[in-house]
């Protein structure tokens, strides 16, 4: 089939507080066609909105998002429940004759949708070797901090002491197969280019110190909108604890914490800050390596918009 007569699926990735949510819904009040898919592990759960920096409900009623508030807490959202879901919402948005655009800044998700979902791999005896003398240099905690950031979902289902499964984790992401425990039951699906054309945009900021001032300025933000006492309502509502994949979400973790007498309400702004900017970092190493992306910096919204709009007068 020639690429031109595939129907085309567009991605915008990049780190946290980078301004992804803001371009994708600048894009759509430009071309009305687009219809968008959020691909973020936590803005999936009902009720993790402050802490999430979730798009408010005004917001989601002008431009709504597929795959946000998809479950309540009580419920588990998996890699192979997003990709199903991812699946058929591409399938419907082209029945419709409008234009899947695909945002967010979990990178397994679109890791997993843009390269398939399959049986788990054997195992790669050099890159295990690698892991194991990282672990002796750097210790389990700082691998483990890596997969969370790579994705949360697969890291929460996994404890931070367990270094035969993270290592496993970090081995599936490594041979760019299906996820893990979570999906290994599931049906296999394909890559998305055997079937679309793949558009892929991706927001890189060139300088550091420009995307820590914004996650600085959203941090306090969220501080102030009441990320505790959102947490505080979530552990009333729902028996959760420190092993629920959104608990273990950068703000929550440490907003619960707080709750449970771990940390004191006077830190969680620097230990949420840290973590934050931690995984900003690992989110900028997937992009760096990411084939095929048009990478642009946090002011160059015109230049992408420029590109799309090429890409769009084609689909």
């Amino acid at each position: 089939m020639l690429e031109s007569l595939k129907p085309p699926v567009f991605f915008l990735l990049g780190p946290t507080a980078s301004g992804k949510t803001d371009w994708a819904i600048d894009w759509q009040k430009l071309f009305k066609r687009i219809e968008i898919i959020s691909v973020d592990s936590v803005m999936v759960y009902q009720g993790c909105d402050i802490g999430s920096a979730k798009p408010t409900k005004a917001i989601l009623a002008k431009h709504p998002h597929y795959l946000v508030d998809e479950t309540e807490l009580d419920q588990i959202f998996s890699v192979a429940d997003f990709c199903r879901s991812a699946h058929q919402l591409i399938k419907d948005i082209h029945s419709r004759n409008n234009i899947p655009l695909l945002v967010g800044g979990s990178m397994m998700y679109f890791n997993v949708l843009k390269k398939g979902m399959s049986a788990l791999p054997s195992a790669d005896s050099n890159f295990r070797a690698e892991l194991e003398m990282r672990i002796q240099g750097e210790g389990i905690i700082s691998l483990y901090n890596e997969l969370l950031a790579l994705d949360q979902a697969i890291a929460n289902s996994i404890k931070p002491q367990d270094t035969q499964r993270i290592i496993r984790a970090l081995e599936i992401i490594h041979l760019s197969s299906a996820a893990t425990q979570s999906n290994k039951n599931e049906l296999t699906s394909a890559p998305l280019a055997d079937k679309y054309t793949l558009h892929q945009y991706g927001i890189f900021p060139t300088e550091r110190a420009l995307l820590h001032n914004r996650i600085e300025n959203r941090q306090h933000a969220l501080i102030a909108d009441g990320l505790l006492e959102e947490v505080k309502e979530l552990t009333k509502k729902y028996d959760l604890s420190s092993d629920h994949p959104a608990m273990k979400a950068v703000n929550y973790r440490q907003a619960l914490m707080v709750i449970n007498g771990e940390l004191s309400e006077d830190d969680l702004f620097e230990k949420s800050l840290y973590a934050t900017r931690q995984l900003a970092k690992r989110q900028c190493t997937w992009i760096r390596g990411w084939e095929n992306l048009h990478t642009y910096d946090i002011d160059e919204f015109d230049q992408a918009t420029k590109q799309l709009k090429k890409q769009l007068n084609f689909a």
